[in-house]
């Protein structure tokens, strides 16, 4: 469902069909919001249970070369690969990333080697330290690092994750350098990324809070599958 559809079973739910009303469109998203972190997190924190492809986001972001102590990380080289813009936070789990991978634009590409920072400090004596190694610093941008040269020839890489906040991919593109680049989220066509089971859930949570905010009697037989 796209943020239209989900605002308008919400007010379909609180019977708030005219102009005037005192909720916004962009309250209701901001509820939709916090409540599809909490609903992830419990799925995600869940270690038997799979990543729906549906939560997931891809977007591009252009790199350049930084000095090292950028990241304050203790290699040999003297400069090392960062993404030009901050990563928008991806939603925080206990056990695991929620950044699925990290790779070149190329569909077809291995991703890189995702790790934390420590383990990217000691990729350098690792028997693969040729290999590319990324890691999303506390200052939210992503590095690369790498003991081959060839990491400098990296313009720009894809990634892939569930972020806490779909809704801020919008000033992103799904390419670096294209003719005709795309937004990773379109507020007007692109599908809300949640299951629809949680979106019929959530919607319930939210049309029963605005209900009390609106101090409206509530409907006991109405539900998020009346459209």
């Amino acid at each position: 469902m796209t943020e239209a559809q989900l605002c308008y079973s919400v007010r379909e739910g609180v019977r708030q069909h005219t102009d005037d009303t005192d909720i916004s469109d962009r309250y209701i998203m901001y509820l939709f919001n916090l409540k599809r972190s909490k609903f992830l997190r419990n799925d995600l924190n869940n270690l038997q249970k799979t990543i729906d492809q549906s939560v997931i986001q891809t977007l591009c972001m252009e790199l350049e070369e930084v000095h090292i102590n950028e990241c304050n990380v203790d290699y040999d080289c003297g400069t090392i690969m960062r993404t030009k813009l901050k990563l928008p936070s991806p939603i925080e789990l206990h056990l695991k990333s929620a950044v699925i991978n990290v790779k070149p634009t190329n569909r077809l590409a291995v991703p890189f080697n995702f790790v934390n920072k420590t383990q990217a400090i000691w990729s350098k004596y690792s028997s693969f330290g040729r290999s590319i190694y990324a890691f999303l610093d506390n200052d939210d941008y992503i590095y690369l690092v790498s003991e081959s040269d060839a990491i400098k020839l990296i313009e720009c890489i894809s990634v892939s994750a569930i972020f806490e906040d779909p809704m801020l991919l919008k000033d992103f593109n799904n390419c670096c350098g294209c003719q005709i680049p795309k937004p990773c989220y379109d507020p007007l066509t692109t599908e809300y990324p949640l299951q629809a089971h949680h979106v019929d859930n959530i919607t319930e949570e939210i049309i029963k809070t605005l209900i009390r905010k609106l101090q409206l009697p509530e409907d006991e037989t109405n539900n998020a599958d009346d459209k």
